[in-house]
């Protein structure tokens, strides 16, 4: 996330959206791009939403790599014979 906050809070056509989902000004700005202030709790989810990201869990996304894995439309599994490429 720094990494996209410091690329947001730089570039000119994303800074203004950026600065006001977070209500900050340009010295606000400065500040945190130098480590000279952070964001407090209550701007985490517009600081999240300004930079276009969802937050989810580890558990989940591993569900779906697995479920990438034996692909959702499994034929296999679907007709009660394991896995599709399971070697049956």
């Amino acid at each position: 996330m720094e990494r996209m906050f410091r690329e947001a809070l730089s570039d000119p056509s994303t800074r203004a959206d950026v600065r006001g989902a977070l209500g900050w000004d340009d010295s606000q700005v400065s500040r945190f791009l130098s480590g000279q202030t952070g964001l407090t709790i209550d701007k985490i989810d517009a600081a999240i939403g300004a930079l276009d990201l969802v937050v989810t869990s580890r558990r989940y996304m591993d569900f779906l790599a697995y479920g990438s894995q034996i692909g959702a439309a499994c034929h296999c599994a679907r007709a009660g014979m394991g896995e599709c490429g399971a070697g049956r």
